[in-house]
C-alpha cells in the first residue's frame, strides 16, 4: 500500500517524465533536457516509487508507457498547465497579456486568398507583445486529439459536423473538386481516385463514379498522385491553381463541387482566456483588410 503524496519536488521529476514522453525515448529527451539517462532514470524511478506503478517500459524492446504512465502523463499535463497559467492569469486580472498562445492550423491553408492568418498574427503581436506565439501544422484528426488535451489552444480547420464538444467561428469557405492531370484527359473515366481519409472522398466514392485507387496523406501526396497522369483525386481550388505552375492540373468536367467551412475551433468546456478572445475577434476582422 502506497500512501506516498506528490510534492513541490516531484514537478520537476514530472515535467521530465513528460519530456521523455513526448520524445519517444531516452536518447533523445537526454539531448533536450541536457541530462544523463542515469539521471532521467532517476527521476522517473521517484514518480514510481511515490505513485507505486510503473509508468513506462525501457530496455532492448525500446520506450512504451504503460496504462498507468498514459494516465499519469494527462494528468500531469493539466496540473503542470493550470501551474504554467498562473501568473498568465494574474497578468490579466490586472490588463496584462502574457504566457503562450498556441494555434494549430490545417495543412495549406496559407495560400487561400480568403485566409488572413498572417495578418491577425500581425495585428495581435502588436496588441500582445508579451504573449508568446506558436503555429503548429496539424492534419483533422491531430487537431481535433490537440484540442481536447488542450495543447493547443485554437484550432483553424474545416468543420464537416458539427461537435458539441467545440465552438466553432466561421472564417471562410474553402472549394474542392475532382482534378485530373491534362495528359490523363482522354482516359479520366477510367482512372482511380487517390485515396486520403476524408468526409469529400468518402462522398466521391459512395457514389460509384470511381474505383478506390492508392492512399496519400495529405494533399501533397494527392497532388503528386494526380501529377502522374493515372489518378483522378480531389483538391482544394486554389491549392491546385498553385500546382499548376509546375504540373498542368485541369479540373474533371461536371466535377462535384464541395464546400469546405474553415472555422476558428475551441473547446467548449473551457471559458477563453483574454489572449484566446482577442485572437479570435482579430481574425474575424482580418478579411476586412488585406495580408
Amino acid at each position: 500500500m502506497h500512501n506516498k503524496k506528490l510534492t513541490e519536488k516531484d514537478l520537476k521529476s514530472l515535467r521530465v517524465f513528460i519530456s521523455v514522453a513526448e520524445a519517444g525515448g531516452f536518447s533523445i529527451a537526454e539531448k533536450k533536457l541536457s541530462m544523463s539517462k542515469a539521471s532521467i532514470s532517476r527521476h522517473i524511478r521517484e514518480i514510481e516509487d511515490k505513485l507505486g506503478v510503473q509508468l513506462c517500459e525501457r530496455g532492448p524492446a525500446g520506450f512504451k508507457l504503460t496504462e498507468s504512465g498514459l494516465l499519469v502523463i494527462e494528468k500531469a499535463n493539466m496540473a503542470l498547465t493550470a501551474l504554467d497559467n498562473i501568473k498568465t492569469e494574474v497578468d490579466e486580472l490586472h490588463g496584462i497579456l502574457s504566457g503562450t498562445l498556441v494555434i494549430g492550423v490545417i495543412e495549406h491553408i496559407l495560400i487561400d486568398p480568403l485566409c488572413h492568418l498572417s495578418s491577425t498574427i500581425s495585428q495581435f503581436t502588436q496588441a500582445a507583445p508579451n504573449v508568446k506565439l506558436e503555429l503548429i501544422i496539424l492534419n483533422h484528426n491531430q487537431l481535433n486529439r490537440a484540442l481536447s488535451d488542450r495543447t493547443i489552444h485554437i484550432g483553424i480547420r474545416g468543420q464537416y459536423h458539427e461537435n458539441s464538444r467545440f465552438n466553432y467561428q466561421f472564417l471562410f469557405i474553402e472549394k474542392h473538386k475532382l482534378y485530373i492531370s491534362a495528359k490523363s484527359a482522354p482516359n479520366k473515366h477510367n482512372l482511380a481516385l487517390v485515396y486520403r481519409p476524408h468526409p469529400f472522398t468518402e462522398s466521391i466514392l459512395a457514389s460509384g463514379e470511381f474505383n478506390k485507387g492508392p492512399e496519400a496523406a495529405g494533399l501533397e501526396a494527392v497532388a503528386t498522385f494526380i501529377a502522374s497522369g493515372h489518378y483522378v483525386g480531389i483538391l482544394p481550388e486554389n491549392y491546385a491553381s498553385q500546382i499548376n505552375f509546375r504540373h498542368s492540373l485541369i479540373e474533371v468536367e461536371h466535377s462535384p463541387v464541395f464546400h469546405n467551412r474553415i472555422c476558428a475551433i475551441t473547446e467548449a468546456s473551457k471559458p477563453l482566456t483574454q489572449s484566446e478572445s482577442l485572437f479570435l475577434k482579430l481574425l474575424s476582422h482580418s478579411g476586412e483588410q488585406l495580408d
